[in-house]
């Protein structure tokens, strides 16, 4: 059938070619290095839309307009060749297989190797795939991408942090995120703020200035980075310019977001549903009164006269839609000497709710200058300005997502004047979230800076020194304001806060690159590379506050205040050194064998311990160079590999281990500031230690037209840091000790590929899934229950520990559980039932499925990313859900299905005003299965052909429409929120994750 349809277009193009070229053609075969024919390969005319293929025994005839005409002979899996017709009639061509994907090169630490002798797990995620992207941050542009990888967007706040993993969870107390390198500089990530409810410095680097995201996850690849590699490595690389004309990029984007995943179950009641549950709820609790008096009563004390008709819908007054936009500008080229790369960015996004904002203006400048022929030069610089507003989260009253479901409807959101209302006593205590906005303020800015300047000199041939100095700074400003009107501050006439706080980090790296030619015929080379690395980091914090300011609320800063509430700062710092070294040796490209090792020191730990060990071997089989793989044309590509070694966690606070002192007026001795220990200190603390081990292999089918990449892994930490107990004579409970053990393990596997490639039609297609298992090793003294969870030995780190919920019921409409494990007996009391393991916050799989079609200048590109086997929790089901529990404040609309009479079948016991016995305390009702599929992206471009291009004077212009977070499906239809959480699975009246829709524009000249 195949044959038959390839011989049917081509029959087809033959004719329409034929007609046009009046009489000239040209014949010929294509074949490849084994003179084998190739069918369908796409032979067409440089400059015109002529085109055909070669038939099913690589035969092709085309027209040609004269003989000066040029061919361009394309296949997928070959090099494109361009030939000249040159008045011949005859043309036989011969296609190379394309080695490229085999020699792409790959960043890892400290340097770079190709994908043949690469005996580590790593994933390269490029240029195309990040820049233009929708979101704040170049993390969030990982998800669905990387298998193995997970990246969670716990808050839709923009600028907010992600939380990534790579790999399970690989800490109890210190942190489980990856380390950051930019430009061979290891960076500050995560959350720097101190009084935004979330931020992330990753939100400082503009996604269009990276050219590739390099993500290291086995011991071969991340263990040369030591003591600061248990978690994985992210390695950045900015864009650098190349040898050329000068080349222009202009990128224009504009659009907006909404609210994303909303479930209609769980939206705040009308005021007509609140008085008829609040009157049922009165009756249910023994009020003497007939449902007629306790609608009366609810009518004439709570909504009264005044609100009559007021149904205020707060979630619709908290959201918004927001305007987003993006331009970028940049300027690339140079000669054989100096060549340059310089971008400026501005990106701005309004959140799906009230008062959140984030803004960045970026510059990056890259310069190359070869000095000699063995004497070069390389600088690069990224400065950028980052502003963010944004409100809290959780359970304080000033957050707006929890004033949303929490006000009553019949309060009115604006007084008379038009101005939103703020009286304390008619909103219960909870603030106006319009009001808040308004007159309210909390704002930061971020001042960041990357830059490294390195100096290369070529000692022999193969002999290199990489001398490099390398910076990152983070000075952030902000201000909170709080009005002396209503709020957090009315007692206090009012509040202002001033926070300065800097991050600065340098790092020296020299290492000497020695390459070798073993045998003197490039069948057996060797590459070595040693140095020394120094880095010292520094913080600075300091902050101050007044109350009783000017009855203004344009007045804000502290100075207006004139009673001091606190003045207070911070300034500590950590230094760090390494010695490193790293080796591999490859046999005729077949057999390759790597290592690597670390000495690293930090003042973080005692001088019992201050250096550890670190290192790693890897070993990879390129079993398709073989020459009996020569006979086996279907494989184009396999490989065996894998790696164990040994690397650290570092990530804990600077003087864990140091007995340290608490000084200040809180410390008050006879009138004087004094001092207490604040930390018993533990002189032996040291490094938690990770040993993964990874076996994999990469295939290639049908010159590399299906490609599977797989891999197992298996984690084992131990040492983790934990809070053992220590006699009570010390002064305290517990202290800082090595004394926990975990292990992830898992497989992850990856697929791509082109399943159609027909004249101008391409289907390119992934996929990837990733499964992790978490089980705690050990622990310092049994079970520890920190609620909702337990940590046991056994057990994922985080086991929801909960009783189980048994249902209503049918007879009385009162709440039931199960009373053991065995599912088997029910009791209508609490405390007589069981807490037992249901489930697990973290997912137990995750992955991406993604596409590309493209015909001619249209493209479609598509990304599915989903996540299950985990467990999610409601934590504010309690009042929300609460069948009457804190009846004051608005309930969701679930709870209209609860029980009314006799009979009913629900899951929703009978509401009762004061609470239904303990129907609302914790238990598995509250936990949801957090499976989900989300369209993340989805993008329909059009790039306009070079004919076109030529006459406009442009090298590419290219316009798209793309929207991200389009649409989500559950399985579980009782999920309340939005099921992207973080590891905890817990949602805390987070800001709304967005859908973005953008229109967008890419110039090229």
């Amino acid at each position: 059938m195949r044959k038959i349809l390839l011989m049917s277009f081509a029959l087809l193009f033959v004719l329409a070619n034929q007609a046009w070229a009046q009489g000239f053609t040209v014949t010929g075969t294509v074949t490849d290095q084994k003179n084998t024919p190739l069918p369908g390969v796409g032979v067409a005319v440089k400059g015109t839309t002529v085109g055909t293929f070669t038939n099913a025994n690589g035969t092709f005839s085309i027209g040609a307009p004269s003989g000066e005409a040029v061919l361009i002979i394309k296949f997928l899996g070959y090099t494109t060749q361009e030939v000249k017709v040159g008045g011949r009639n005859t043309i036989n061509v011969q296609l190379a297989e394309d080695t490229k994907s085999l020699s792409e090169v790959v960043v890892t630490g400290y340097g770079t190797t190709t994908k043949l002798e690469q005996t580590g797990s790593v994933v390269q995620v490029g240029a195309k795939d990040i820049e233009n992207t929708q979101f704040t941050s170049v993390d969030k542009a990982l998800q669905g991408r990387v298998a193995g990888l997970m990246s969670i967007a716990g808050s839709g706040q923009p600028g907010a942090a992600q939380q990534v993993r790579i790999r399970g969870v690989g800490s109890m107390t210190a942190s489980s995120e990856p380390l950051y390198v930019v430009d061979g500089v290891p960076i500050n990530s995560g959350d720097l703020s101190r009084i935004q409810q979330t931020s992330n410095a990753l939100a400082g680097i503009n996604p269009n200035d990276i050219e590739s995201m390099t993500v290291l996850k086995d011991a071969s690849a991340a263990s040369i980075y030591g003591s600061r590699a248990a978690n994985g490595v992210i390695v950045i690389t900015t864009k650098s310019g190349k040898a050329g004309k000068t080349k222009f990029r202009f990128d224009m984007e504009r659009g907006y977001s909404e609210p994303g995943y909303l479930n209609k179950r769980n939206r705040p009641l009308t005021t007509e549903e609140y008085r008829e549950l609040t009157a049922e709820g009165r009756v249910n609790a023994g009020s003497s009164q007939t449902l007629e008096q306790a609608l009366a009563y609810v009518d004439n004390t709570m909504i009264t006269a005044a609100r009559a008709g007021v149904s205020t819908n707060w979630l619709d007054e908290v959201t918004q839609v927001g305007v987003q936009q993006q331009y970028n500008l940049s300027a690339s080229g140079g000669n054989d000497k100096t060549q340059f790369h310089i971008g400026a960015g501005y990106f701005e996004q309004e959140g799906s709710v009230i008062n959140s904002y984030f803004e960045r203006y970026s510059t990056n400048v890259n310069l190359k200058h070869k000095a000699t022929e063995r004497l070069s030069f390389n600088t690069n610089m990224m400065i950028s300005y980052s502003s963010q507003k944004g409100e809290t989260n959780g359970g304080t009253f000033r957050n707006p997502i929890l004033a949303a479901y929490f006000l009553t409807p019949y309060l009115p959101a604006y007084n008379a004047e038009g101005k939103p209302s703020y009286s304390a006593t008619d909103f219960s205590g909870i603030y106006n979230p319009l009001a808040v906005a308004e007159y309210d303020s909390r704002i930061y800015g971020a001042l960041k800076g990357i830059g490294s300047a390195s100096a290369e000199y070529r000692i022999l041939d193969n002999l290199k020194f990489t001398s490099k100095f390398g910076v990152d700074y983070n000075g952030i400003e902000e201000d909170l304001y709080y009005n002396p009107y209503f709020g957090d501050a009315r007692n206090s006439s009012g509040q202002s806060y001033r926070y300065y706080t800097r991050y600065f980090n340098w790092v020296a790296t020299n290492l000497l690159d020695y390459n070798l030619d073993i045998l003197n015929d490039n069948s057996l080379v060797a590459n070595l590379k040693a140095g020394y690395e120094a880095q010292k980091s520094l913080y600075y914090s300091s902050n101050v506050s007044t109350t009783n300011l000017p009855p203004n609320t344009d007045i804000t800063v502290p100075s207006a205040g004139s009673v001091l509430n606190t003045a207070s700062g911070t300034n500590e710092g950590y230094t760090f050194t390494g010695l490193l070294a790293i080796g591999d040796i490859s046999y005729k490209g077949r057999y390759v064998l790597s290592g690597s090792f670390r000495r690293d020191g930090s003042s973080r730990f005692s001088i019992n311990n201050p250096y550890g060990n670190f290192w790693s071997v890897g070993a990879a089989w390129n079993v398709d160079q073989e020459p009996f793989m020569q006979s086996v044309p279907v494989v184009s590509q396999l490989k065996l590999r894998g790696s164990y070694g040994l690397n650290g966690n570092a990530s804990i606070g600077n003087y864990a281990w140091r007995p340290t002192y608490g000084y200040g007026a809180t410390y008050n001795y006879n009138g004087l500031s004094g001092s207490a220990p604040s930390n018993v200190g533990n002189e032996n603390l040291t490094w938690e230690t990770n040993k993964p081990l990874d076996l994999g292999f990469d295939l290639g089918l049908f010159n590399n037209r299906l490609n599977v990449v797989f891999d197992w892994y298996s984690r084992k930490t131990t040492g983790l840091l934990m809070e053992q107990p220590i006699s009570h004579t010390s002064g305290f409970p517990n202290f800082t000790n090595n004394v926990g053990a975990m292990k992830n393990s898992g497989i992850e596997l990856e697929l791509s590929g082109t399943p159609v490639a027909f004249g101008d039609f391409r289907w390119d297609a992934r996929f990837n899934i990733s499964t992790n298992k978490n089980e705690v090793l050990n622990l310092v003294d049994g079970d520890i229950i920190s609620s909702p969870f337990i940590r046991r030995v056994g057990e994922n780190y985080y086991s929801f520990y909960v009783r189980q919920w048994a249902g209503v019921d049918p007879a009385n409409g009162n709440p039931l559980w199960y009373t053991d494990e065995t599912r088997t007996e029910t009791t209508s009391i609490y405390n007589d039932a069981e807490r037992v393991i249901v489930g697990q916050s973290t997912p137990k799989y995750f992955g991406g499925v993604g596409s590309t079609f493209s015909f001619k200048g249209f493209s479609l590109d598509f990304l599915f990313y989903y996540s299950g086997g985990n467990l999610v929790r409601d934590s504010w089901a309690s009042y929300t859900q609460g069948d009457g529990y804190n009846s004051s404040f608005n309930k969701v609309a679930s709870q209209l299905d609860r029980w009314q009479k006799p009979g009913d079948i629900t899951n929703v016991p009978k509401y009762v005003v004061g609470g239904n016995l303990s129907s609302n305390s914790l238990s598995d009702r509250f936990l949801y299965q957090g499976d989900y599929v989300r369209l993340r992206d989805l993008t329909l471009a059009y790039n306009l052909p070079s004919t076109l291009l030529e006459k406009i004077h442009m090298t590419s212009l290219r316009v798209y429409l793309s929207g991200t977070n389009l649409a989500t499906w559950v399985k579980d239809k009782d999920l309340p929120y939005d099921p992207e959480t973080y590891v905890t699975s817990s949602n805390n009246f987070d800001a709304y994750i967005p859908k973005t829709y953008t229109l967008g524009i890419n110039v090229g000249f």
